[in-house]
């Protein structure tokens, strides 16, 4: 598979940039694990940015198990016998995602993803500030079109990872996300809960900008108990 990157347009945080985009390609599907990156010296062109800068990029995503650097071969992204985080896959055909399935997960989600804004509050940087408002401006753009919003709402729940500064946490939000694909397209599609949702996240976003880690952290906890309850209600109502 073939993938060009755009350029990374300023000379802030550019290791973070190109971070996030490649996460974005990972989300829209552009990079699948056991993909082939291009070649560092390619890469440093489409950012437009050093190979310096690319370096340590793909050390910091190759250091959490995201990508892999093998010698002479180029950079790839990793699979999950290359990576044991990436064994949580193999529980989306395993979790039915209704009832005490879906509790489970959103336990999980609220233990990670409730922290994960919490330090985010604490650790971000104004390049995660700028990239979690994009995200939200983006996804008001496109209320209508469910495609795009279930895309924008995993960019934002990773974005949120990202903030943490964490990218460890970052692998294990690519994998949910992939294991609620399902749940997140329904919950999108119930009349008013998308714009419910986008406020929600509006709200967690105004709490990290104003590095309140207690704010942050509550409001994530309403957002998911929220999402929690609609998908809940949607799957009784079956």
């Amino acid at each position: 598979m073939s993938i060009t990157f755009e350029p990374v347009s300023d000379n802030r945080a550019l290791s973070e940039k190109i971070i996030s985009k490649i996460f974005d390609a990972l989300i829209s599907g552009e990079l699948k694990p056991g993909d082939r990156l291009p070649p560092e010296r390619n890469l440093a062109e489409q950012f437009g940015v050093s190979r310096t800068v690319i370096r340590d990029a793909v050390k910091m995503l190759s250091g959490r198990g995201i990508l892999q650097v093998k010698r002479g071969a180029g950079i790839f992204v990793a699979t999950s016998e290359e990576s044991m985080i990436g064994r949580l896959g193999e529980l989306t055909d395993a979790l039915p995602l209704q009832g005490a399935g879906l509790r489970d997960l959103f336990e999980v989600r609220k233990v990670l993803e409730v922290k994960a804004a919490e330090y985010a509050a604490q650790r971000r940087s104004a390049h995660h500030v700028e990239r979690l408002r994009s995200v939200v401006e983006d996804a008001y753009l496109h209320t209508e079109d469910l495609d795009v919003l279930n895309e924008r709402d995993a960019q934002f729940h990773v974005a949120i990872a990202e903030a943490s500064q964490n990218l460890v946490l970052v692998r294990v939000m690519l994998t949910l996300l992939d294991l609620l694909e399902t749940s997140r397209r329904e919950t999108l599609s119930i009349p008013g809960r998308a714009k419910l949702s986008l406020k929600n996240h509006e709200r967690i976003v105004e709490a990290i900008q104003a590095k309140k880690p207690e704010e942050a952290r509550q409001a994530m906890l309403d957002h998911l108990t929220s999402v929690e309850a609609a998908l809940m209600l949607e799957s009784n109502e079956r």
